[in-house]
């Protein structure tokens, strides 16, 4: 009802107001069944940096419900006209903001702002994009569609603090549209998500608390139908809080994942690994007769295991569980104390799929070999309680060190994280990671952690809007600044958290430039030491569809061409050759002028490109230089580029 609500609101007539409100009010009385929530008008973001100007949407901060178009603007003050009522309105020019409704086509471009770089003969880039994350994910749908491995997301919890915005005003308890509005906002974006993850192995991970557990869960149902849906526990506060009945010490994490067969990794767990012999020890079917399959010899040499032997016969029994042979290899079967034949646990063609579980050791009591097996991989259980996953000790801690202050509530623990990461891709060394409410950046921090770890090259992209808090907003509109201002945007999440935590756990100090201290748990390494790696920083913006279509805009658009191709090596600068550029170190080249299609050719040949961006109107002779080019990836442009934003139109 939200947006008939805001729709009746701006009735002129008072009576006709009151009648409507009445009759829509009978109506919102009738019972619903399922999940129902209140499909609110569509949201928008205001782009401070883009000048208002005649033709324009625009509306007052704070007042998004209200849009206008910009019928003409004469000694700073524009003629409006209210979208859907039809009024007209003269409002002074610096009142207004220039508005991007969701569901409108929108043409991002990325306006590279800063980058560290810390790993130069890696070809890695990290990303944290500045953006209202809708659009963002608008973009990304166009970077890499369906070729995402792990969204991990931590949202908004909705406890009704002011901890969110919707249509650019906070939202707190006192709204009694705050579920449905909530709800509405997620739908927006994990649909979109949805079309960004790998349909086969990309997995989904969404951390909640108790307030929105189970409309979310149902709304996860609704958007990912044919997915499989987990909900993990996670104890992120041991101590419990100070809340009346229970003193709620966990959060949880809902696992969206794709049907089909295993899809997560196993949990590692080399610091407590389950130890016990590999000869079948349980209480029952425990016999060689039990199972055939399962007796054979393990040959050991200098305390190591060698190989495996075949299945023994029927009529053939060893004289011991030990035999030694003439090469000084020893032959080792499951045979108990008392001299019974007994079988391993693991059949003769499964056996080696443990190999590197099992060790030799040595038996002083019986004074023979026994196989013994380390079990360090399991399946992921339900409920997640290790010490590492508290939130204050691994999260707010952590992030003070960085901060040598307080500039960020309730993190994650870095570990939680990424265990959450590591369970999606500890078996994808190359994974794409997306976290599109990026918060203070827990989530690049923790796959440059696993990379470190394991040597793996995961790329991460975050999003974030750069929201000041509701209290910095107040204090700064109190200051006479609005958003927009370099006061107040320095201030915005992503310019004072986000980005800040990123640089100092790559580089390995704090925001003053004292190397961090302590090191990680698990692997003990030292923060100071920092990470192998690189990470860019844009903020995205937009362009004139009409610009666009003329060429004009190639040099905004390289960031994310760039993106597009890989995110390879440093995002180049523009070149001013107006034929072609090509970027080596990047794998990717532009043809501007199709007259050098031969040239460019030549140019790219022998460079190992991955991918070409050919700049024509005409289909015919996009696909004639494609063909002769020899490169994997190919695209039309501006055709590409426009086409898949202009379908954007109506997906609010």
């Amino acid at each position: 009802m939200a947006a008939i609500d805001d729709l009746i609101r701006q009735i002129g007539d008072a009576g006709l107001r009151a009648r409507i409100a009445e009759e829509v009010g009978r109506l919102s009385r009738q019972k619903k069944f399922g999940l129902v929530f209140e499909e609110h008008l569509p949201e928008c973001t205001p782009l401070y940096e883009v000048p208002v100007k005649r033709g324009a949407l625009a509306a007052r901060p704070g007042e998004m419900e209200r849009l206008f178009v910009v019928a003409e603007i004469v000694d700073g003050v524009a003629t409006c006209v209210e979208k859907g009522s039809g009024t007209k309105e003269k409002i002074p020019v610096a009142e207004l903001s220039t508005v991007a409704a969701f569901g409108e086509p929108i043409y991002p471009y990325l306006k590279p702002l800063d980058c560290v770089e810390n790993a130069p003969s890696s070809g890695l880039w990290h990303t944290l994009i500045e953006a209202e994350n809708y659009h963002a994910l608008q973009l990304l749908d166009y970077l890499y569609h369906g070729k995402v491995d792990c969204i991990y997301i931590d949202p908004p919890y909705n406890t009704g603090a002011k901890d969110w915005k919707y249509n650019n005003d906070y939202v707190d308890g006192n709204d009694q549209y705050r579920h449905s509005k909530w709800l509405s906002m997620m739908k927006k974006r994990l649909l979109l998500a949805r079309k960004l993850l790998n349909p086969i192995s990309g997995v989904m991970v969404l951390a909640i608390d108790d307030n929105e557990l189970n409309t979310l869960g149902l709304l996860l149902d609704e958007v990912f139908d044919g997915y499989k849906k987990f909900c993990i526990t996670i104890v992120h506060n041991p101590n419990g809080n100070q809340g009346k009945n229970f003193g709620i010490a966990n959060e949880f994490a809902y696992f969206v994942l794709p049907s089909g067969d295993q899809i997560l990794s196993l949990e590692n767990r080399v610091d407590d690994p389950d130890i016990r012999p590999l000869r079948d020890v349980s209480g029952n079917n425990n016999l060689r007769t039990d199972a055939k399959n399962c007796f054979y010899p393990i040959y050991v040499k200098d305390n190591q295991i060698i190989g495996y032997g075949d299945i023994c016969d029927n009529d053939f029994h060893p004289k011991s569980v030990n035999v030694v042979k003439n090469d000084g290899i020893v032959e080792v079967y499951p045979i108990d104390v008392k001299g019974i034949e007994k079988k391993w646990v693991f059949a003769r063609n499964t056996v080696e799929s443990i190999a590197n579980e099992l060790h030799v050791e040595w038996n002083r009591n019986r004074k023979i070999f026994d196989i013994i097996r380390y079990k360090t991989h399991f399946t992921y259980k339900t409920v997640w309680s290790k010490k590492e996953f508290n939130a204050n000790s691994h999260g707010s801690k952590l992030i003070s060190k960085i901060f040598a202050g307080k500039r960020f509530d309730y993190p994650k623990s870095l570990y939680a994280v990424k265990e959450c990461v590591s369970a999606v891709c500890a078996n994808k060394p190359n994974a794409l990671i997306l976290d599109f409410f990026a918060g203070s950046g827990t989530t690049l921090h923790a796959v440059n952690l696993l990379n470190a770890e394991d040597g793996g090259n995961r790329r991460c992209i975050l999003v974030t809007n750069n929201e000041v808090s509701a209290d910095e907003a107040k204090t700064l509109t109190n200051k006479g600044y609005k958003p927009g201002d370099e006061a107040w945007e320095r201030l915005g999440i992503a310019r004072y958290v986000t980005w800040p935590r990123t640089v100092c756990s790559i580089e390995g100090h704090d925001v003053n430039g004292a190397p961090l201290k302590g090191n990680y748990l698990g692997n003990d390494r030292p923060m100071a030491e920092g990470f192998a790696a690189n990470a860019a920083f844009f903020h995205l913006g937009f362009l004139d569809k009409n610009a666009v279509a003329r060429g004009t805009q190639l040099e905004k658009l390289l960031s994310v061409l760039w993106l597009k191709a890989g995110a390879i090596g440093k995002c180049p600068e523009p070149q001013s050759d107006e034929k072609m550029m090509v970027f080596p170190e990047n794998r990717f080249a532009v043809l501007v002028d199709t007259q050098y299609a031969d040239e460019f050719a030549a140019a790219i040949a022998g460079k190992d490109m991955q991918t070409a961006y050919i700049i024509t109107d005409y289909e015919s002779e996009y696909k004639s230089i494609a063909e002769s080019l020899g490169v994997p990836t190919t695209y039309q442009l501006y055709r590409d580029y426009l086409d898949n934003f202009m379908i954007n139109v109506g997906r609010a």
